[in-house]
């Protein structure tokens, strides 16, 4: 099945939840770990460090998978794409401030979130879908 209503998938993601962000390792294991995100642009943008394995997994290979999933509702949606780490804080800030606020943590000043975003070596992931909204497998949207 694939997503028929993208307006019934738009606000799906705009709903906080957890994207499931899944590569592959250099030795071929699968990495896939949950995360918030924001669907903005016809791009996902998903918030790391440069010390968790996704900044080295996507740095050796851009190829990604997410699943989006609502097990309460029965929707899911499956996306695959390509990474583009985007590692200019300035650039970046207004993607870190919209990723919190959708999941409940906007209350901070740019100059604090800013300095927080530096100090934890923070980076975008930038996700470029492959197919269109409307090729996406899914159910329940």
């Amino acid at each position: 099945m694939s997503v028929t209503d993208v307006k019934a998938l738009e606000a799906f993601l705009g709903e906080a939840r957890n994207v499931i962000v899944i590569g592959l390792r250099k030795d071929g294991r699968v990495h896939a770990t949950p995360n918030w995100f924001l669907w903005e642009g016809g791009r996902f943008y998903v918030s790391t460090t440069k010390g968790r394995a996704k900044y080295r997994v996507f740095g050796d290979d851009p190829r990604v998978q997410l699943v989006i999933d609502d097990s309460t509702g029965f929707r899911y949606v499956v996306v695959d794409g390509t990474v583009e780490i985007a590692e200019d804080i300035d650039a970046g800030l207004g993607f870190f401030e919209r990723i919190r606020a959708k999941h409940g943590r906007g209350a901070q000043s740019r100059e604090d979130l800013r300095a927080e975003m530096e100090r934890d070596g923070r980076v975008l992931l930038v996700i470029t879908p492959t197919h269109p909204p409307h090729e996406w497998p899914g159910v329940g949207l």
